[in-house]
């Protein structure tokens, strides 16, 4: 009885749900979905306060419904100069945006809340243990979350411009706003 129990075991251990076929169904219940998915890109230019610096934006706009989007951005922003280094970020975003129609098909407010990735260079000085004036580059990464508020105005069905300050809460938190076009697809 008991080598019967093991065949019967042994033999539906086989996996029925294989990471393929789980792969397959999910593709297709994506594709059958319908969806209103309207997709904008675009870019801007910003400053950040933190290095002092203006910077450029690209950014992407993914309307999950018609008041839910995801937003994704690359942002590089151009330092000032201290202790000899140039100072610059390099900074990866992934927003959530929750739109409140305030102008009718014109102007939507939104909050920002989301995920970011700071890289940044800086220099620093200060005097060694024999008093020498010294300066370094300092090189770091921090991720952190991003709080703020957006609003966008359409001109037409495809141009819209966007205005987006936040708060950056990390081991480098910041002060960034952003300002743009976007395109409708």
């Amino acid at each position: 009885m008991k080598t019967t129990i093991m065949k019967l075991l042994k033999q539906s251990s086989k996996p029925v749900i294989t990471n393929r076929s789980l792969l397959i169904v999910a593709i297709l219940f994506l594709f059958a979905i319908p969806t209103k998915a309207q997709t904008a890109v675009g870019g801007g230019l910003g400053y950040n306060e933190k290095i002092s610096g203006p910077g450029v934006t690209l950014k992407g706009v993914f309307n999950i419904t018609d008041n839910i989007a995801i937003s994704p951005s690359a942002s590089y922003f151009f330092g000032s100069q201290i202790y000899g280094y140039q100072r610059n970020l390099l900074a990866g975003d992934l927003n959530a945006h929750y739109y409140f129609n305030i102008i009718e098909s014109k102007l939507n407010v939104y909050p920002v809340v989301g995920a970011n990735f700071s890289s940044y260079k800086t220099g620093n000085s200060y005097y060694d243990i024999y008093y020498d004036y010294e300066t370094e580059k300092i090189t770091d990464n921090a991720f952190g979350a991003n709080i703020g508020a957006g609003a966008t105005w359409n001109f037409s069905e495809k141009l819209k411009v966007y205005l987006e300050p936040k708060y950056v809460v990390s081991d480098f938190s910041q002060v960034v706003i952003n300002a743009g076009v976007l395109l409708n697809l």
